[in-house]
Parts: C-alpha cells; structure tokens; sequence
C-alpha cells in the first residue's frame, strides 16, 4: 500500500500509534486497533493479513528461477538471462567461445568480430588529424580486414602459422576465416588448432600494433611467429593434462603442420 507517512502523514502515524520511522515488521507487532477513521481500519486489516501469513521459520532468500517461480538455489545462467536482453544467436559464436578458449585472446577476437577495435579507419572518423594509414605496411587505412590478415605483415605471420594445417583452404580473408572455424569438415584437431591460432594471432598482431604506435621496438614477422607458436604448444600441452582422449595428439598434429 505504500509507505504509512506518505498516506497519512506524522498526525496519522501518532493516531494509530506506529512510529514515523517504524519497519513492518515492528508495526505487525503490536496489537490491532479499531479507530474512528476507516482508513486506519484499512490499514490495520492489512496488518492483520499479513499476520496471518507469517511463521516461526526463519526467513530465507529466494532467487527467480523464471518469469513466475522462485527458488532458494542461485543458477547463474537462469539469472543472466532473466536480466539481460536477449539478441539473436550469431553464427560465428562457436568460432569464438569454445571449451579451452584462452579468455584475453578469445575477447580480444570479439572485439575485432564486432570491430570494435580502435583501427585506422575508426580513428579518423573521430579525429580527423589521426593518420589512418597502417603501421605496418603504411600503405593502406588500416581497418580490421586489412590488419587481419590482407597486411603483408600479418599475412606473412598468418602463412607460416596456418598454411601448413590449412593448406588448399588457407585463406587471409576475415569472413572465409570465421566461416573456417565453424567448418564441421575440418577434423576436430585442425578446428580446434585454427580456432586458438587465430584468437593468438589477432591479439599478437594487434599488440604489435599497438606497440609500435607507442614508439616501441617492430618485431619482424619470424619473431612474432615463434612467439605464438610457443603459445600454441603450451596451450597444447595445457589441453591435453585435461586427460581427454580426444585431446591426446594436439600436440603431434600441430608438429605435423610446422614441418
């Protein structure tokens, strides 16, 4: 019904004997009155209800487990989606959020899925005095498609990493890419390998990048390769303590597409 002051301000909080500053739970302590004014009366049938409602259990709190029903366990994933607004499923998010996906690498891929990276060509459009040329080329704006992977520098990076596990589909193309990761004719091995290499490559790329518009040292594609290829190996080596038979030769089958 609202907050007692609200309804009948401080005379008729003293009338009916309830404090100004009293909870519900106080007010239903005390005995029922009968007064004068039937709005009170109303108020103490209210009361009176609500007495009859309670018990001796303690209170305890309940979660919403779905539009109409309560429950006292917390379920993360009935929560979130009770609270969030709910979009169309996307076709590339298998491609993106898969078991063993490293978290830094698979937002970051997000992002540029999204892109919502801060390229060039996105700079430019707030600030006009920003050179939207690529760091690494400096020959063409930089955008996502461009800096993933149709750069001569990142193309190079993405060539020694992938073409030996691709091989005739190996592509630098961004959408042929995340079609790729979705590819149910890849074995499970070469999906889940291109999958992590390309979310450690995209991160890698794009952290070079920003180094170097930071004033840092380049690293040279070799570099950069090696690095991420020791990155692959140690998630490898990660997957496969998991135990999982279907895991036991990543490892092997990345080796066989480096040779």
């Amino acid at each position: 019904m609202g907050r007692l002051i609200d309804l009948v301000g401080t005379r008729g909080c003293i009338e009916m004997g309830i404090r100004a500053t009293a909870t519900v739970a106080s007010a239903i302590a005390r005995r029922k009155r009968t007064h004068r004014v039937d709005l009170y009366n109303l108020f103490e049938e209210a009361l009176e209800n609500q007495r009859h409602k309670m018990s001796d259990r303690a209170d305890v709190p309940l979660w919403q487990y779905s539009e109409d029903s309560h429950r006292q366990v917390f379920n993360t994933k009935r929560t979130w989606n009770l609270i969030r607004q709910v979009h169309p499923e996307v076709q590339w998010h298998s491609g993106i959020w898969f078991q063993h996906a490293i978290p830094k690498y698979a937002f970051c891929t997000w992002l540029a899925t999204h892109n919502r990276l801060t390229t060039g060509d996105r700079m430019a459009a707030w600030n006009s005095g920003i050179n939207p040329l690529c760091i690494f080329c400096n020959q063409a704006i930089e955008t996502r498609d461009h800096i993933f992977f149709n750069c001569a520098f990142s193309a190079e990076v993405w060539s020694l990493l992938m073409k030996g596990l691709l091989r005739s589909s190996f592509t630098t193309e961004w959408g042929a890419l995340l079609q790729l990761t979705m590819d149910t004719t890849l074995d499970m091995k070469s999906r889940l390998l291109l999958r992590t290499t390309l979310q450690a490559s995209v991160h890698s790329v794009w952290r070079e990048r920003n180094d170097r518009r930071h004033g840092a040292t380049p690293m040279n594609p070799t570099l950069l390769v090696k690095m991420i290829d020791r990155q692959i190996r140690n998630w490898c080596l990660t997957v496969t303590a998991t135990g999982h038979n279907k895991y036991e030769a990543l490892l092997q089958c990345w080796f066989a597409s480096r040779e």
